[in-house]
């Protein structure tokens, strides 16, 4: 059997890079359009989707075995999806404050604690979709990064501690 090969995986940091860049494209474009309508221009989504992209690809350009690079390109995938939902709660609640006249009669309005949550079906799907997207490639990243027997030597350790 061959050792396993430490190597640096260009594809894989390049995939990592556009798809959290266009998250974060995603991410500041859903929260500007309802806070400051207008101001989120083509210039501005691609500065902070190449910054982020970057920043991402660099992030996932390092050593590992095949297992451990797309593992962490799916966990790092997967947390920057789990942004989505929070993104698409703070364009609720902008919009309860600023509430644009295509929702007034769609019954999406919540009162909660006393804040209007308003919001656009499109609003709830990305937020439901960002939501499930990021736990499954958590989970997948996890599963790939987890050390094999793992939960053998932390059962041994645990066991110590209660004799």
């Amino acid at each position: 059997m061959r050792p396993h090969r430490e190597r640096r995986n260009l594809a894989a940091a390049v995939v990592a890079g556009l798809v959290c860049g266009g998250l974060w494209m995603l991410i500041a474009t859903t929260i500007l359009d309802v806070a400051r309508p207008g101001v989120m221009t083509l210039p501005l989504a691609l500065g902070v989707g190449g910054v982020t992209g970057l920043a991402v690809a660099v992030f996932c350009w390092r050593r590992g075995t095949s297992r451990q690079i797309w593992g962490r390109v799916a966990l790092t995938v997967g947390l920057h999806a789990l942004a989505l939902p929070v993104a698409a709660a703070i364009s609720l609640g902008a919009t309860g404050i600023w509430p644009p006249p295509e929702t007034a009669d769609l019954g999406l309005s919540l009162d909660v604690f006393g804040v209007r949550l308003v919001g656009t079906p499109a609003t709830v799907r990305l937020g439901v979709g960002g939501f499930v997207l990021g736990l499954l490639l958590v989970a997948i990243g996890d599963r790939a990064l987890r050390r094999r027997g793992m939960a053998d030597r932390m059962r041994r350790g645990a066991g110590r501690l209660f004799r």
